[in-house]
């Protein structure tokens, strides 16, 4: 458990803007690539969790908000790392979506790796970041059960189940996994 000293503070106002000046820096060049016309993208510092960073799309029935978030606490910590690896990875994820749509191609797939490479940019999927200090959110897991083994699984399928709008399949033995009560409250 870290005490206060060692909790990590959010990303200044002022490496914020830089951030931003980058990723619109990426969009251009994208855009001259790929000779697009770069859709609204909202950029915003409100990520929480493991991620470093994430783009996003809010489907609305006429319109779509995209979205380009960042972890304030993470580029804090390890902001050389996220400034040359982070924002080329969302800005590619936001470029693929302009050009092929999110539903036609595979997240990391060869359309993404395309644009990295493009940015010149390591097309690495993860990172591995010690992330003692940085403030984690909550998970409630549920555990439910199938003809073979025990899934835990998260509040989100777990309210889709619950309210019958979903029904969840075991990769191993094809049967629906069933009933759960909350296994965790917290990992």
């Amino acid at each position: 458990m870290s005490s206060p000293a060692d909790t990590i503070t959010p990303l200044s106002a002022n490496k914020q803007q830089l951030v931003i000046e980058k990723t619109y820096a990426y969009i251009k060049q994208a855009a001259d690539i790929y000779k697009i016309k770069n859709a609204d993208v909202d950029i915003t510092f409100n990520l929480t969790g493991r991620a470093a960073g994430m783009y996003r799309v809010k489907r609305k029935i006429f319109s779509h908000k995209r979205e380009i978030r960042y972890n304030p606490f993470i580029f804090s910590k390890y902001y050389a790392d996220n400034f040359n690896t982070t924002i080329p990875h969302e800005v590619a994820h936001y470029i693929s979506d302009l050009i092929y749509g999110l539903r036609n191609i595979k997240p990391h797939g060869m359309e993404w790796k395309e644009i990295m490479q493009a940015f010149s940019a390591d097309a690495a999927v993860t990172a591995d970041y010690n992330l003692s200090g940085i403030p984690q959110r909550n998970r409630t897991l549920y555990t439910y059960h199938c003809a073979c083994r025990e899934h835990q699984i998260g509040v989100i399928r777990h309210n889709r189940i619950k309210n019958q709008h979903n029904k969840y399949i075991c990769n191993s033995c094809k049967q629906a996994i069933y009933s759960g009560q909350p296994a965790i409250g917290g990992t």
